[in-house]
């Protein structure tokens, strides 16, 4: 297995292509063909993390965060991310980030597992932008064109493979006299059964299933079309959920994610059963957390004008810790793709710190 099988089985878990615009996730550095035996997961790519990975033996480093987030102006080891970077590349150690999109996909329901809380909603949905293929084949065919199309990237819908559409119908063609003509004879009408087959896939798969597609089809031009696609619904950043029973939330946090202290803004302080979560930085979510009538919000960070919007909205806010919302989802991935890439692949999680030593979780 290599990195960019890897990327690919990342990809299923939380596609790239929910990144959002300003995002920078996916490999940072590395191969795409170089392969992996070993594999680490880290929230942060810091230069204490890409020394773990090295020292315990892996090609391949996940990352929620960027190495490479605004562009760097040189390469110099003064520089943590540059430094970072360079021991990743003298290391022979592919960076994969693995951000916004995951961020979209499960980062929030990792959290909401941790704290016990039953999600409900999203606060923000987070539409998966796709290509749909519409492809004219024989019927005789059909089968044999298809599988190269999912074997190049098609099909896949969440924890489902090779989904498509299919109806028949019959298509029409005048082959010329230079043709060499799947069905029929050059000069001659002809009339064939085929078959409309449509496929789902993400933009990132649009040339090799193209490639894939041409190769397979028996026709000498066949007749394909892409349009795009989006799937809602399924994901979205953030969540809101419930408690079986009221809960005191800030002690409840507090014991769940090992904290000793937990700074709370709240004008009602009590036990709560609707909660909403942001891993990470939520200042941006308050009215969305109100309006789907979250009592509280747990995020990891926000500021002080943040907080006094909060009050004057009548929510409540824990701020938690950005490493400490986050780093359960990355060990969380870790965990699964030590099933996923089991036996090729060994995972190891890399637990990382909190940079602020007062929230450094007991144990």
């Amino acid at each position: 297995m290599n990195v960019s099988d890897i990327l690919q089985v990342l990809d299923k878990i939380a596609p790239f292509a929910l990144a959002l615009d300003w995002d920078n996730s996916g490999l940072q550095t590395g191969d795409p063909d170089a392969p992996v035996k070993w594999a680490a997961v880290s929230l942060d790519p810091s230069l204490e993390s890409v020394k773990a990975a090295l020292d315990g033996g892996a090609q391949l480093l996940i990352t929620h965060h960027p190495l490479i987030f605004s562009p760097l102006k040189s390469l110099n080891t003064g520089d943590p991310r540059a430094a970072a970077l360079l021991a990743a590349i003298k290391g022979g150690l592919a960076v994969v980030a693995f951000h916004t999109n995951y961020d979209a996909a499960v980062m929030s329901l990792a959290l909401a597992e941790r704290l016990e809380l039953r999600p409900e909603g999203f606060l923000e949905a987070a539409p998966l932008n796709l290509l749909k293929l519409v492809v004219l084949v024989p019927e005789d065919v059909s089968q044999k064109v298809m599988d190269a199309v999912f074997a190049a990237g098609a099909g896949d819908l969440g924890d489902y493979s090779q989904c498509s559409f299919s109806s028949p119908g019959v298509g029409s063609f005048l082959p010329g006299d230079d043709a060499l003509p799947y069905a029929g004879e050059p000069g001659i009408f002809t009339r064939c059964r085929e078959l409309r087959i449509e496929a789902l896939l993400p933009p990132s798969r649009r040339e090799a299933v193209t490639k894939a597609l041409r190769r397979a089809h028996p026709y000498e031009e066949p007749a394909f079309e892409f349009y795009p696609a989006t799937l809602s619904g399924r994901y979205g950043f953030g969540l809101v959920g419930s408690w079986n029973e009221p809960r005191d939330p800030a002690a409840f946090v507090r014991e769940r994610l090992g904290l000793e202290h937990l700074p709370l803004a709240w004008n009602a302080p009590g036990e709560v059963t609707r909660a909403a979560l942001l891993p990470g930085s939520g200042g941006a979510y308050l009215e969305a957390a109100k309006k789907a009538g979250a009592e509280i919000l747990v995020t990891g960070e926000l500021g002080h004008h943040r907080a006094l919007e909060a009050l004057d909205l009548g929510l409540g806010v824990l701020s938690a810790g950005h490493f400490e919302t986050e780093n359960p989802g990355m060990e969380s991935l870790a965990l699964r793709l030590e099933r996923l890439l089991a036996p090729e692949v060994r995972v190891f999680f890399i637990a990382g710190r909190s940079p602020f030593a007062r929230r450094t979780p007991r144990g």
